[in-house]
């Protein structure tokens, strides 16, 4: 997409930007069928006979139907989960008036967000729901293909205009029609605040007034307006600082974000919305210009070990990485010839590259490097809005990002060097400032060095909470699996056990009710410090939600010991509590799974616990039940 920024300057040849527009509406295709995509199974015949007749309808009305994918169901429950394609506005308001509650969409040349034909559509394999007339019908359905006969009459007709139609459809365009549960899904999260790292112009700043500018700033305008969505830009550091403010949840979502097996423990992303192309700025008098990493030549390159392209560098033959913290330090490393070249994004590199003046300079497009889809991380426990944020994504139209594209990108690259007396002149009058700056820095030492340590306190207070339980203090449910995982690995390499204890209470909720929730809280608290004293110190409990409760126990030899535990434990929940309102007596169901005899991830050694609690919980309760190996399997 910036290739085509580069070229700007001869965009009027009609090739070229036809190649450009074609490249970008593949790319909001594949988008869409991520949105629309559902694995299902269970493929239903159609009913040939059910397509050429109809039951009784009021004059006015007719049967319509809908034509669908291999794969799909022939049933209405399924549709609200698609976007059902259609050829024209009079076909859409026809069929809206008898299905409010489903989603469908233009698709035509004339007509629609998309530009292109609702037959293209269905031949990209963009869409798997679409309307189909009597004829289609016939032949979808004798080709063995799904057809759906839908049960509400439709109206043959409807009394207005083409122009009235597009209004009604367009005036509003901006904004996406959303349900009464999506609409309460972006009412719970109230404002969203998303993160604003430092140096990232053109990408995203503030201007003098204090305003937040910049393409992301931009885009997420465009998505806020059309959610109807509150934002807040908030600072959040360098880049580094940022993502570990969103796994904190110091912040709420990142732009220009890419997934990472490590982001996605704590982060949801949408889909992507912008693709952006690498480049290597290296010194004229050793110019590095790399199309991809295949070279010859053993080449140094520095690049931010926080970027998504850092794993694909490292396993790059001749290729040595010199992992740094800031892009500053990937400039000074080249400047100080500690690497060949500094690898970033185009729009960051060259607008940091002109900022500095750095003198001799060159700039070159990674042109044959996949180019960085960026998206919106947002916390993963806010991942019911991600779905609305793709929605918002995959509206965005040919003309936006063309508006976006012209507004934020100069496509001229540095190729000579800049001019030395250029940077003399700003050299003095940094260095002027520097000294004006100097006194005033040091009389703010002692007051930043005091608001450091107070962040500090606040950040350990913020990591604290996102990993324990509120009420009781345990390590939390992220805690464990996080705990879970890397014993998995260690026991892996030591060839020694571990084991899962799901425990349930028994006869909590009638306390909660009865006694109240300051009751029950209270005897949860009373649970929670008698199984944190029943267990080793290298175990770990902690409060799964609710009146569930996990605990790790690790270094077994034998599957045995892991029950013998879990009676100890049952033994030990099982004794009576004193509490505000009296005495309190409950029990617990605990399901044990070992690895590797009962799975050898997390999610099945969890699953086969749950699975042996409920075992428990229909033999009687109050009870002890090691898992299945084979079931577990």
């Amino acid at each position: 997409m910036y290739l085509k920024l580069k070229f700007a300057t001869i965009a009027i040849i009609t090739g070229l930007s036809l190649l450009s527009a074609s490249a970008f509406a593949t790319s909001v295709l594949s988008f869409e069928r991520i949105f629309l995509a559902s694995s299902v199974s269970g493929l239903q015949q159609p009913n040939l006979s059910a397509i050429t007749q109809s039951s009784p309808l009021l004059a006015d009305t007719t049967v319509e139907q809908l034509c669908l994918a291999d794969h799909l169901p022939a049933s209405e429950e399924a549709l609200s989960g698609f976007v059902i394609g259609v050829p024209d506005n009079t076909t859409r308001f026809r069929l809206l008036r008898a299905y409010p509650e489903l989603t469908f969409r233009v698709f035509s040349t004339e007509q629609g967000l998309i530009g292109r034909s609702l037959a293209d559509m269905i031949a990209a394999e963009a869409i798997f729901v679409w309307w189909c007339n009597g004829e289609q019908a016939l032949q979808h359905a004798q080709q063995s293909k799904p057809v759906l006969q839908l049960s509400r009459p439709i109206v043959k007709s409807v009394d207005v205009s083409g122009e009235t139609l597009d209004d009604y459809f367009y005036s509003n365009a901006d904004l996406i029609s959303l349900r009464p549960e999506e609409l309460e899904r972006l009412a719970a999260v109230g404002t969203i605040r998303i993160g604003l790292p430092d140096d990232s112009s053109p990408i995203i700043s503030r201007n003098r007034s204090g305003n937040p500018v910049g393409l992301d700033n931009d885009f997420i305008t465009l998505i806020s307006r059309r959610l109807n969505l509150q934002v807040e830009w908030t600072e959040c550091g360098n880049w580094q600082e940022c993502v570990q403010a969103l796994e904190h949840r110091s912040i709420d979502a990142l732009s220009f974000m890419s997934p990472t097996p490590s982001r996605l423990l704590y982060t949801e992303f949408t889909v992507p919305y912008w693709e952006v192309d690498w480049a290597l700025m290296s010194l004229e008098s050793r110019p590095i210009r790399l199309n991809d990493f295949t070279t010859d030549k053993k080449v140094t390159i520095a690049v931010v070990t926080s970027y998504s392209i850092l794993e694909t560098a490292e396993n790059a033959e001749n290729i040595t990485v010199l992992p740094v913290m800031s892009p500053e330090e990937g400039l000074n490393a080249v400047l100080e010839g500690e690497a060949d070249a500094y690898l970033d994004s185009l729009p960051l590199l060259m607008n940091r590259v002109r900022e500095l003046n750095l003198t001799g300079a060159v700039v070159h497009i990674a042109r044959d490097l996949p180019g960085d889809e960026v998206s919106i991380g947002v916390r993963s426990d806010w991942e019911s809005i991600v779905p609305l944020l793709d929605r918002a994504i995959l509206a965005t139209t040919d003309g936006d990002v063309q508006k976006i594209e012209e507004r934020w990108f100069d496509p001229e690259l540095l190729r000579e060097g800049l001019d030395r007396d250029a940077v003399q002149r700003w050299a003095f009058i940094v260095a002027i400032s520097v000294l004006l700056l100097l006194a005033a820095i040091l009389a703010w030492m002692a007051h930043l060095r005091r608001e450091i340590e107070r962040q500090k306190v606040l950040e350990a207070e913020i990591s604290y909470k996102a990993y324990h339980d509120e009420l009781t203090g345990l390590p939390n449910r992220m805690n464990i699996i996080e705990k879970a995982q890397k014993a998995i690995i260690t026991h892996t390499q030591n060839q020694r056990k571990c084991a899962l204890l799901f425990i349930d209470l028994d006869g909590f909720k009638a306390i909660n009710d009865n006694d109240g929730h300051d009751a029950g809280d209270e005897l949860l608290v009373a649970v929670s410090q008698r199984l944190h004293r029943v267990v080793r110190k290298n175990d770990t409990v902690a409060r799964y939600g609710g009146d569930e409760f996990l605990i790790l126990v690790t270094n077994l030899t034998e599957v045995q010991q892991a029950r013998a535990i879990a009676e100890k434990v049952l033994s030990r929940v099982s004794m009576p509590y004193r509490i505000a309102t009296g005495e309190a007596k409950i029990g617990a169901s605990i399901g044990v799974a070992v690895f590797p005899d009962h799975g050898s991830e997390y999610d099945t050694l969890l699953t086969a616990a749950d699975d042996a609690m409920y075992a428990v919980k229909e033999s009687g309760k109050n009870g002890v039940v090691l898992a299945d190996a084979k079931s577990a399997d």
